[in-house]
């Protein structure tokens, strides 16, 4: 039986965050996540009614073999309200298959965190503020500032814990266990932007890329020249379903700026269907992406002259480049012989113009929420 020592409670719009130390071999405290509108399906050990979500905790502490718990909203019948908890002995990251969608439903699991997190939070709570990481009058750890506790995505991150801060995140898209640093955009257009491909030319201008083919390379961020296949971003749609795309470019020479996103629209999901993968139609450029503040490129403003023969459409199928699928990077959006975005066929690269010089600090970025 694990013996309960201490719990510390922290309540935000989507999580709550409980602390205790336990004598289970490998780790020294449990971190329990809250998931609303989700549940772990065919896990369930033990099914009782409950008045609310800390008696089913309780329950689930008082069991050797809980591992997360479901809680489900009162059914209408003379039951006194009660809600239903289900003892579960598996967690969403051994189960990710088996974590769905529910709404009105709440998943609660466990989590891992180290020593030295635990050590920290209490040696915060006598000294003052807390170490970076760590939030609230209980310093307890933040989502996605740790590998013991990554975020899903940045989107998943930035409603969780309200991060407003840009920078390097912890996430597990799957929940398998294996989690990843990755870049977030937590402050652009309301925050929770992933960056998948970064572009940074230096002093040497050198056109050599970094081609990601397996979306956990968008890691090498920080290398400034990373690109991602198409491959690897269906992949990564996969594990996200993510909704929009953000294209951001900027280029000295010409005091230019390429910066739009796409539209809440059926327009603008069929530019993230294309560019994840999942279909070979271009798509029609305009009224599917809105302009950002930044930006004051011809290309967006012209996107009826967009593509081969002014089709007025994202992209052309213009094949591989060394092996691999080139949707983002090559020929993005482009009107013929004038504005271009490309990282491939030209030398140098291009945004928004046509063979114009390179300067240092140049760069192509593209996020997905």
């Amino acid at each position: 039986m694990r013996s309960r020592l201490s719990i510390a409670s922290i309540f935000s719009a989507s999580l709550r965050i409980l602390l205790w130390t336990g004598e289970a071999a490998g780790f020294c405290a449990s971190v329990f996540e809250n998931q609303q509108d989700h549940i772990l399906l065919g896990q369930v050990i033990e099914t009782v009614n409950v008045t609310d979500e800390f008696e089913c905790h309780r329950k689930c502490i008082g069991n050797s073999t809980c591992k997360s718990f479901n809680v489900h909203p009162p059914k209408s019948n003379p039951m006194k309200n009660l809600k239903t908890c289900e003892i579960n002995n598996q967690t969403r990251q051994t189960k990710p298959n088996q974590y769905k969608k529910k709404i009105g439903s709440s998943y609660h699991g466990s989590v891992e965190v180290s020593c030295v997190n635990i050590m920290e939070t209490n040696s915060q709570k006598k000294s003052g503020p807390c170490q970076p990481g760590f939030s609230g009058k209980q310093c307890t750890v933040k989502k996605g500032s740790s590998p013991d506790f990554p975020g899903i995505s940045c989107k998943d991150i930035r409603n969780s814990s309200n991060a407003q801060k840009n920078g390097e995140y912890w996430i597990d898209p799957k929940g398998t266990g294996h989690p990843f640093k990755v870049y977030c955009d937590m402050t652009t257009d309301g925050g929770g932007w992933l960056l998948v491909m970064n572009v940074i030319t230096g002093s040497s201008h050198s056109n050599q890329l970094s081609v990601v083919t397996s979306y956990r390379g968008i890691s090498d961020y920080h290398s400034n020249k990373m690109v991602v296949t198409t491959s690897a971003m269906k992949q990564l749609y996969g594990d996200l379903h993510f909704q929009q795309i953000r294209f951001h470019c900027r280029k000295q020479s010409v005091r230019r700026t390429f910066h739009v996103v796409t539209a809440a629209n059926r327009s603008g999901n069929a530019v993230v269907q294309y560019f994840s993968g999942l279909t070979n139609v271009e798509p029609v450029s305009c009224g599917s992406y809105v302009r950002m503040e930044d930006d004051n490129s011809e290309l967006a403003r012209r996107c009826s002259e967009w593509n081969h023969g002014k089709s007025g459409k994202w992209s052309h199928s213009i094949g591989t480049w060394n092996g691999t699928v080139q949707r983002l990077y090559n020929h993005v959006a482009w009107i013929s012989g004038q504005h271009h975005w490309d990282l491939v066929m030209r030398n140098p690269f291009e945004c928004d113009d046509m063979r114009a010089s390179l300067s240092c600090g140049d760069f192509w970025k593209v996020f997905v929420r």
